[in-house]
């Protein structure tokens, strides 16, 4: 992961935001919308951010009756709070 990476910047946005708003849960175009401080990605990268962080274990991604999926922390705990944290300190250089 390249510290320069579109994707690895919106990963840390998304875990901050996380970490300040954790019982914070919404949908794409929600998280475009209030999460982000910024506007310079697309919505492909944004998918690519939350599924790293779903593939992590730190979001999971809930269907919704209405048929959208919305995002939120896998738990309330001190193992996701390490997780976020990590993404916010961002990839280590040797």
């Amino acid at each position: 992961m390249n510290a320069n990476d579109p994707v690895e910047e919106i990963v840390r946005a998304l875990s901050r935001y996380l970490r300040l708003n954790p019982l914070a849960s919404d949908t794409l175009e929600g998280i475009t919308q209030w999460w982000l401080t910024f506007d310079d990605f697309t919505d492909t990268e944004l998918q690519q951010a939350l599924q790293r962080l779903v593939d992590a274990g730190a979001v999971e991604a809930v269907p919704a009756a209405d048929g959208r999926v919305r995002y939120r922390r896998s738990a309330l705990n001190a193992s996701v709070d390490a997780q976020l944290d990590r993404f916010i300190a961002g990839p280590r250089t040797p």
